[in-house]
This record gives C-alpha cells, sequence and structure tokens, in this order.
C-alpha cells in the first residue's frame, strides 16, 4: 500500500512540474511576441510614448526572470532610443514684424 501511494504521489509531482514549465514557456513565448509586435509598431513610427517604454520595462523584466533573453534585448534597447513623442515637422515660415520708427 505504501508503495502505490509513492507512485501515485510522484506521478501527481511530475505531472504539476511538466504544467509548471509548460506555464512558464508559454508565458515567454507570449512576452516575447507582444514586446516583438510593440518593437515593430513603435519602429516604424519613429517615437514610443512614455507609458508604453514602463510597459515595455515591466513585460521585459518577467521576460527575463523567466529565463528568456536574446534578440530581444536588443529590441527593447533600441525602443529605449527612440523618442517619447512625434517629431514636430519644423517649417521655414517667415516672420513679418511690424516696426513702426
Amino acid at each position: 500500500m505504501d508503495r502505490n501511494f509513492f507512485d501515485i504521489c510522484t506521478t501527481g509531482t511530475v505531472y504539476i512540474i511538466k504544467q509548471y514549465f509548460g506555464l512558464r514557456n508559454g508565458m515567454k513565448s507570449l512576452l516575447r511576441n507582444e514586446i516583438i509586435r510593440i518593437y515593430e509598431k513603435y519602429s516604424i513610427l519613429g517615437f514610443c510614448p512614455s507609458y508604453m517604454k514602463e510597459n515595455i520595462n515591466e513585460m521585459y523584466t518577467n521576460y527575463h526572470k523567466l529565463k528568456g533573453n536574446g534578440m530581444v534585448t536588443s529590441m527593447v534597447n533600441e525602443i529605449f532610443k527612440l523618442p517619447n513623442g512625434k517629431k514636430e515637422e519644423v517649417h521655414n515660415e517667415r516672420k513679418i514684424v511690424n516696426k513702426d520708427y
């Protein structure tokens, strides 16, 4: 009877460990996918708002805790190099000043 209990406990433990690693790897994949999606979007736009950079930082921190790394690190670094807002177009407008002498 003790052997049966041990087998059940071992089988249950193995199942839980497999579930844990499956969930961990799934979450890592989802975080990586979202970081890549954000990188592609804001690289095209040429800017990334500060609230999105904060969100990316949180995602990357958790991604890294899950043992993720590689190309995502360079993408995150590139995102942080982007300006926070749109670049304003500067027009050369001639200002006319009325001076009464």
